[in-house]
């Protein structure tokens, strides 16, 4: 058995499947504020790896893929973000725009408002590693901030990600046809940002090959770019998975393994 699988299972060993514990909070100032529930591990202890998940475009936000990381991962703390405009299934929701889910909520101020919110959490809880976990909108968002933001995390996970956001748009008007798919955004595109982040980040992705709103292609180009940037990414791709992959049990996986990694 290879070492980083070795550790990957000691890193997702059973005694963590206790429930974790949850704190919801809300960071940042008024007019800024972001809605987090924190979920720690059993044995988080005083320097855990802050898992930070921010979720894709649609619907309410739930907290099922941050609740499985801490139940199944030792030694971290999960925090989901609510991203800004948005509502979870409690009924709070963040200040800021939504947007439209037209591609056209990865802008600089929301970057600005998730960076404030990390760099908050970090603050508090004193970390030893950060990991970013997006997926869809929230992949593109995590991919941002680690060009944006050198020093906020360490590794990012990235799921599902429309990570060329022009051209996934117009992907998106062949799915979809709305004449909003067209309008003028100022959504920052992770490929284009590719040349400012640190060579030492550790970026995996994971897609369905099945994924049908941000296909394998969408992933395999932004690899690319970064391997061209001198950064060899993970890429992963689910036989038979769609979009909606938080929930496999891969991610978990291969989250455990990043965090092993990170340790």
């Amino acid at each position: 058995m290879r070492l980083p699988v070795l550790l990957a299972l000691l890193v997702v060993a059973t005694p963590a499947a206790r429930a974790a514990r949850v704190e919801k909070q809300w960071l940042g100032a008024a007019g800024q504020r972001t809605r987090a529930a924190l979920f720690r591990s059993t044995d988080a202890g005083r320097a855990p790896i802050l898992v930070v998940v921010l979720h894709g475009d649609l619907g309410r936000v739930d907290y099922v893929l941050a609740t499985n990381a801490a139940n199944q991962i030792h030694g971290i703390i999960a925090a989901a973000l609510v991203r800004p405009g948005y509502t979870d299934l409690a009924g709070d929701t963040s200040d800021g725009v939504k947007g439209g889910g037209f591609g056209d909520n990865y802008t600089p101020e929301v970057l600005n408002q998730m960076d404030a919110a990390v760099r908050q959490l970090k603050r508090q809880l004193h970390p030893s590693a950060v990991v970013l976990v997006g997926h869809s909108g929230g992949a593109a968002i995590s991919a941002d901030l680690i060009a944006r933001d050198n020093g906020l995390a360490k590794a990012a996970l990235l799921l599902s990600c429309p990570c060329d956001v022009p051209v996934w748009r117009k992907h998106m008007n062949t799915l979809h046809p709305n004449p909003l798919w067209d309008k003028p955004v100022t959504s920052i595109s992770p490929v284009d940002a590719v040349s400012e982040i640190s060579s030492q980040t550790k970026i995996w992705l994971i897609v369905g090959d099945k994924d049908d709103t941000a296909p394998p292609d969408f992933t395999e180009r932004y690899a690319a770019a970064l391997r061209k940037r001198g950064i060899k990414p993970r890429v992963t791709i689910l036989p038979g998975e769609g979009h909606i992959i938080l929930y496999d049990s891969a991610v978990i996986q291969q989250l455990s393994a990043l965090v092993a990694q990170l340790r």
